[in-house]
């Protein structure tokens, strides 16, 4: 017996979300959240043995992502996600908060006790297989624990994994069992693109094997609102959409080129000897001068296929204006060229990070001038290597 179409009708006026994005299914706007043509939603609504049934439907934008890999815009702005967040600070909960290991300054909430209020924290550093093999999971748990107290934030217990490993789901829950029963909701947080989505969909499979249902992509801005899921009887665990980070270099570059800020497997760091009046450019990115007066020592950390070109400062701005988009590829959009320049002092087993891009560690004190992007994040840090 399939539905009738009051029942169908019914469904709709209640409100029914799509199973990737958690956004309620409309069929009038298209390009705005939850978007599905009338007759494929109606149809398939028409097709359930129940009004009870369980509606594995996605909405055109997660469609066309999953299928696809395609990613639309969509008419939500940042305003949207924080006031999600702010309302976790009104529950008794547990905030599980991911940060990317990759990415660390760039991928942290800034205020993030504004919106969590002052429910206790599980800090989750994802992406651990990115990094060399050779660092310890305990060494890089500490330095994240200590980075998160400078930004004000307590935490309960700091995890380290990697989301997309087949016993990351697992590993979570053994890690977290002991809080699990005194929280009913467990909200999970971060920014765009830090894996949130993909680490509920390993509990998902942990708890009921069942594979990925949470829309996944190398695209920020997936999860539109929040997503519920069963964890035990009485506990749920809530995916949240991700806070955009402007600030981070996806925003300066065209989506084509993501595959040079986005590791998908382990960084080979190299380690430059510096000699006065050196400068390196990040491909088009950007550049750096390294002002030393006698050879330095610093090791790169960034996605393999980046390119680093050394040269002399004298010419580096001739050789950026001239080859960004040529030699010097990836480069970023044509409207951000114009680069901000600024000169700051690095101490030895120091880094100078840069949102969504990677990282050089000093081994030696160095004053630099970097020229980057205007509104691109930068940090100078304790070494997380």
């Amino acid at each position: 017996m399939t539905l009738s179409e009051d029942q169908v009708t019914q469904l709709l006026n209640d409100g029914i979300v799509c199973i990737g994005c958690g956004a309620r299914f409309q069929s009038t706007k298209r390009g705005v959240p939850g978007y599905l043509n009338e007759h494929k939603l109606r149809s398939y609504l028409s097709s359930l043995n129940s009004v009870d049934d369980p509606i594995n439907l996605l909405c055109e934008r997660c469609f066309k992502l999953k299928n696809y890999n395609q990613i639309e815009p969509v008419a939500f702005d940042s305003d949207h996600f924080q006031k999600i967040l702010t309302s976790i600070s009104d529950k008794k909960a547990l905030v599980l908060y991911l940060v990317d290991l990759f990415d660390v300054g760039g991928s942290m909430i800034n205020g993030l006790t504004r919106f969590i209020g002052n429910n206790p924290v599980v800090l989750v550093g994802n992406k651990f297989d990115i990094l060399p093999k050779s660092v310890k999971k305990n060494k890089i748990a500490n330095w994240l624990t200590k980075e998160a107290k400078n930004e004000g934030i307590k935490v309960l217990k700091t995890v380290v994994l990697s989301a997309d490993k087949g016993d990351s789901g697992q590993y979570l829950l053994e890690e977290i069992s002991d809080y699990i029963d005194e929280y009913e909701e467990i909200f999970v947080v971060g920014v765009t693109n830090v894996g949130k989505s993909t680490l509920i969909n390993q509990i998902i499979k942990q708890i009921s094997g069942r594979g990925s249902v949470i829309t996944t992509s190398r695209f920020p801005g997936t999860t539109l609102d929040k997503i519920e899921i069963p964890l035990t009887e009485k506990t749920r665990v809530i995916d949240t959409p991700g806070i955009i980070h402007d600030s981070q270099m996806a925003h300066f570059i065209d989506s084509k080129d993501f595959k040079y800020l986005l590791p998908n497997k382990e960084v080979k760091a190299g380690t430059l000897q510096l000699s006065k009046g050196q400068a390196i450019f990040l491909a088009g990115l950007g550049w750096i001068d390294f002002l030393n007066k006698s050879k330095i020592s610093v090791t790169a950390y960034f996605e393999n296929n980046i390119e680093l070109h050394r040269g002399k400062i004298e010419n580096a701005e001739k050789l950026f204006s001239s080859q960004a988009g040529r030699l010097l590829k990836p480069t970023v959009l044509k409207e951000y060229r114009e680069l901000e320049k600024k000169e700051i002092k690095l101490k030895a087993n120091q880094d100078f990070a840069i949102a969504g891009l990677g990282w050089f560690t000093f081994h030696d004190s160095a004053p630099i001038c970097f020229h980057l992007p205007k509104g691109l994040a930068f940090s100078v840090r304790q070494a997380e290597i």
